[in-house]
């Protein structure tokens, strides 16, 4: 950063001196009036009390800040920007006695000091701007709350600074996070901007100075008290404390996404990049190569599309999982196929190790997904590909007890042996493999390694433990999973299905990428049309004979709601893989990063949880990370010694999405205790599991920070400490249901030929036609349901 004043800053500093010498010369006229000229009498006069206010010790105190901040306009920007908010305020009480006084003699002086005390404030505002994004070279934040983030950086990363170093200062934090926002391409990523303003001025409301303002002990004691205490909100409603928390904590992942990301602070966690690690040749030469094809894919974008009105045979919302397959299977039944898709064509030769810039590519506002307590996460991939480009690629089979209670408990005529036939088929078609076809045992998550031989100990074996079957072919080990596979080796929809597809039947598959559909359109009980909307808001109708929504359990929720067709249970029953993590903490290096991210899993008779090995990159990884504050910063320092178990569960189907909140799609949420109970339990046995494997330590990744370090002390603590679902992080990558499969329209959406109920070519395939959430990971049974619903799709 220029040491030297950039231009802005000198037209700033100029400014601030016309008016440092226009309130030294007022003073000077007005305490020696005899030597003012009489032509300057009256302009003095007023121009007195319009600085002064009528009082001599407001003018020396403006005097002095002016003297202040002209003798160091960077170091001094905070008083600078106090100058402006008192400004502020004199417009408003000035306007407020203009307004009580404007028939009297006085109110023209008042007049006069409000459009002095307005001009003053436009330049000064202006030029302070220029001068902060000139000095910062910012891109997207102001310079306000630029200043917030590199005051929430100062303490929130490390909390008490004098005990830990931070590698980077708070100001390069924040020009990181404003360098990365201005690239960021989430549509609703102006709630940033706008959490930074509230958190500003939050202080005032208990009488403290501006949040920058603050000293950082007294910043750090502020946040602290109203994040990690319930006192503070003791006396007023709940949503306004969780309101509070949600913007603090949305404060700090932003300084750790700014943190974190840095290569400069690798080495002080123990990170190596994949590109930096010794073996990274011989990995490549024991699996040469990339299966991706996605350099081969063509999709049209805005300027392809010349009318207003095109027309296709089949058209499919969604290009990931589902809309893929379902795709492939419709062109090779003799249909012409239209995917519209809301994300773009992002190409894995140009996918980087920058875990920032990939996740605004591949998720979008897709990361930004909260339920309305602000306290539950769902991720999803917004791209051409979908959430197969972002996903571990991990495959279950659907489990027989849930088939049989989608078949006989719940009456859906799903034809068990056809359906067993489709899901033979998708393995074969996804390649989907085991080790050592999918990688080498060596590039397994080292940590997942651990905790596979710490089951063993405990008597678990093949089949409840095993490595993870993946449509994966050669992976490795990077640990890049879920910021898209840079190698090729994730055998996403992006990288084979979709430009197989293509290259194959070049004239039956087309996508539009970078549109959003905004509705489908009827005729009594046929969809005519669907509206889509490009990215710079020019819309476009997309006539056809079939319509597909594939967009997933949340987006087609959403879109069918959107549509009006009066669908009375669009959203409803939505389910999850409701999920947490243990993390354990040993003496020795782990390196859980190095290797395939989720690698091993265990699958015990007891049907409500299964738990799945992995770890993260640091940036996401600090996310997930235990504690706040100090301990946060401490565990981030024993990143290379830490492992991971993550905890499913496949929850009841009392969540519904709804078109509100801040993002136009708030999902209401709140965990049934029995899932609580099930997450507790499976999260009590990885941590017990950890500890007979050698961990120092485990950490729930709970509200309150809690360790454990035996076995006698996580069951006598744990449950505890831990007595409600907002005690603990949780989020999903499996959101389910939502548009449920049944027999009568009264309890669903689509009946078991995935015809939504009352139209005659309207379709629904995706994981929001599950009757029940699963309880694995879903990607194999929706490909499957996908496979098995396309002859009848085709028939329509």
């Amino acid at each position: 950063m220029n040491r030297e004043l950039v231009q802005a800053e000198k037209y700033l500093k100029s400014f601030l001196k016309l008016l440092l010498v226009l309130s030294v010369i007022t003073l000077f006229f007005h305490f020696f009036p005899k030597l003012t000229p009489a032509f300057l009498r009256t302009a003095a006069g007023n121009t007195y009390a319009t600085i002064s206010g009528n009082s001599v010790l407001q003018v020396f105190l403006i005097i002095l800040l002016l003297a202040l901040a002209i003798g160091d306009v960077r170091r001094f920007s905070p008083l600078i920007r106090l100058f402006k908010w008192v400004l502020a305020l004199a417009i408003i009480w000035t306007a407020m006695q203009w307004i009580r006084g404007r028939e009297a003699t006085a109110g023209t002086t008042h007049l006069w000091q409000l459009i002095t005390y307005t001009v003053v404030f436009v330049v000064l505002w202006i030029l302070f701007r220029a001068a902060g994004i000139a000095r910062y070279n910012l891109k997207y934040l102001s310079i306000q709350q630029f200043q917030t983030l590199q005051a929430l950086a100062e303490v929130c990363i490390s909390g008490d600074t004098d005990r830990f170093k931070l590698q980077i200062e708070p100001v390069k934090v924040a020009i990181n996070v404003d360098t990365y926002l201005i690239k960021f391409k989430a549509q609703s990523k102006w709630v940033m901007k706008m959490v930074l303003t509230a958190m500003e001025v939050y202080p005032l409301l208990s009488l403290n100075p501006l949040l920058s303002l603050m000293q950082p002990a007294a910043r750090l004691a502020f946040l602290k008290k109203r994040f990690i205490t319930d006192l503070e909100f003791q006396n007023t409603p709940r949503w306004y404390g969780e309101l509070v928390q949600a913007a603090i904590r949305m404060s700090k992942q932003l300084c750790f996404m700014g943190y974190y990301s840095d290569p400069a602070v690798y080495e002080s966690i123990g990170y190596v990049p994949f590109s930096k690690r010794k073996d990274i040749d011989d990995r490549k030469r024991q699996f040469p190569g990339t299966h991706s094809q996605a350099a081969l894919l063509k999709v049209l974008e805005e300027t392809d599309i010349k009318t207003s009105e095109i027309t296709a045979d089949v058209v499919i919302v969604g290009s990931g999982a589902a809309a893929s397959i379902l795709a492939n299977q419709l062109v090779q039944a003799g249909r012409k196929v239209l995917l519209v898709e809301f994300g773009g064509l992002e190409q894995t030769l140009t996918f980087s190790e920058d875990e920032v810039d990939m996740v605004s590519r591949l998720y979008a506002d897709g990361a930004l997904q909260l339920s309305r307590d602000f306290r539950f996460q769902v991720f999803q991939g917004r791209c051409v590909g979908g959430s197969t480009v972002v996903n571990n690629a991990v495959c279950f089979e659907t489990p027989a007890h849930i088939l049989d209670k989608w078949t006989n408990e719940m009456g859906i005529d799903i034809d068990r042996e056809r359906y067993a036939s489709s899901m033979e088929a998708v393995y074969k078609l996804m390649k989907i493999s085991h080790t050592p076809t999918m990688t080498d045992d060596r590039f397994l998550n080292p940590g997942g390694r651990l905790f596979a031989d710490a089951c063993k100990k405990m008597g678990y074996d093949k089949p409840e433990l095993d490595s993870v079957m993946a449509n994966i072919n050669g992976c490795l080990g990077s640990g890049y999973c879920n910021i898209g596979c840079m190698y090729g080796k994730k055998l996403s929809m992006l990288d084979t299905i979709l430009p197989q597809t293509q290259l194959a039947n070049p004239d039956a598959l087309q996508i539009i990428a970078n549109c959003e559909a905004i509705s489908f359109n009827r005729n009594g009980s046929k969809i005519v049309s669907l509206t889509g909307k490009f990215k710079n808001g020019r819309q476009i109708t997309i006539k056809g004979n079939t319509f597909v929504s594939s967009a997933g359990a949340v987006s087609s929720s959403i879109l069918l709601m959107k549509s009006k067709l009066g669908i009375a249970n669009a959203g409803k029953k939505l389910a999850f893989n409701f999920g947490t993590q243990i993390t354990a903490a040993f003496t020795q290096p782990v390196n859980s990063y190095d290797g395939l991210q989720i690698s091993h899993f265990l699958k015990t008779n007891d049907r409500r949880y299964v738990m799945e090995t992995w770890f993260n990159p640091p940036m996401f990884q600090s996310t997930a990370m235990p504690g706040w504050f100090d301990q946060h910063f401490y565990n981030m320092q024993q990143y290379s010694h830490m492992a991971c178990t993550g905890i499913l569960v496949g929850t009841a189907s009392n969540a519904e999405v709804k078109i509100a909140g801040l993002f136009g799609r708030d999902i209401n949420y709140v965990p049934t205790e029995d899932d609580f109970d099930s997450l507790m339990d499976g999260l009590e046995k990885a941590a017990e599991i950890y500890l007979n494997g050698g961990a120092e330590r485990v950490m729930p990744n709970t509200f309150n920070y809690y360790e454990y370090k035996t076995v006698k002390e996580l069951k006598e603590n744990l449950r505890k400490n831990v007595k409600a679902s907002p005690d603990i992080s949780t989020g999903s990558g499996h959101p389910q249901g939502g548009n449920v499969m049944s027999n009568d329209p009264k309890t669903g959406v689509v009946d078991a030929g995935f015809k939504v109920f009352g139209f005659d070519n309207l379709f629904v395939c995706d994981a929001s036609v599950f009757p029940t959430s699963l309880g694995v990971n879903p990607q194999v049974t929706v490909m499957t349901l996908a496979h098995y619903a396309a002859p009848i799709i085709a028939r329509n």
